[in-house]
């Protein structure tokens, strides 16, 4: 009876390692990686898989949105601007609501953060969230992509994050002189259709000792139609 239970044994063994989790047991910057690779909501639906990954999205530091992503609440047939306006509205605010729960439950640094959406000139929600962004954790990429014809006025607290390493920005207004100390590590600043006046440009750039490359196109006072980026050292 021993001996004919030794293929029963090795099936149970092999039904064992078969079932290991090893996903689970990778190291945690690979893990993260992974997460990283996923829109934020299929990140925070691993949370379901086991006790192990209930938090595990949590932690990821890198974090993206887009209005575009947001399941709308009708199917696109509006009939007048202000169901559309109306519409546009309910998904933004569906997008804002999900930006404030993710930063809620972030229990880890966010390195870089991405937000495209419509932003009327003054949102006092994305200020919040840049208010957030900038006390509580050391972001080296930023981007912000909006697509409202009244571009978004900028508040200071996005000239405190003097960790950034990258800086996009599109549709913005930076309307006065930024007072701050320098974007010290910045390396690369896009600007694309963003308004500022010539002297907080100057302002800006002089500023950023470590800036190797500047892309501009369509911004206030300055028309750049060329695709390739400018470089600093070359700028007379």
């Amino acid at each position: 009876m021993i001996r004919g239970s030794q293929p029963e044994v090795k099936a149970k063994c092999l039904s064992k390692v078969e079932r290991v989790d090893r996903i689970t047991t990778l190291p945690r910057a690979i893990v993260e990686t992974i997460l990283c690779l996923l829109p934020i909501k299929e990140a925070a639906r691993t949370s379901v898989l086991s006790r192990e990954w209930r938090y595990k999205w949590t932690t990821i530091p890198k974090l993206a949105f887009y209005q575009d992503h947001v399941k709308k609440s009708s199917d696109g047939s509006e009939t007048s601007d202000l169901e559309r306006a109306r519409n546009n509205m309910d998904t933004r605010c569906k997008l804002i609501y999900v930006i404030h729960q993710v930063l809620l439950l972030h229990q880890g640094l966010i390195r870089e953060f991405t937000l495209s959406m419509d932003a009327h000139h003054t949102c006092f929600e994305i200020d919040q969230i840049l208010l957030h962004l900038s006390r509580n954790h050391a972001v080296k990429k930023l981007r912000f992509d909006f697509y409202d014809d009244n571009a978004y006025r900028l508040p200071l607290s996005l000239f405190t994050l003097h960790h950034l390493t990258n800086l996009d920005l599109e549709n913005c207004n930076i309307n006065q002189k930024p007072i701050f100390n320098g974007f010290g590590s910045l390396t690369s600043l896009s600007l694309m259709s963003v308004k500022i006046s010539r002297k907080a440009l100057l302002h800006l750039l002089s500023n950023c000792p470590s800036l190797k490359c500047l892309f501009m196109v369509s911004s206030y006072c300055i028309y750049v139609t060329t695709p390739d980026p400018i470089w600093p050292e070359s700028v007379s």
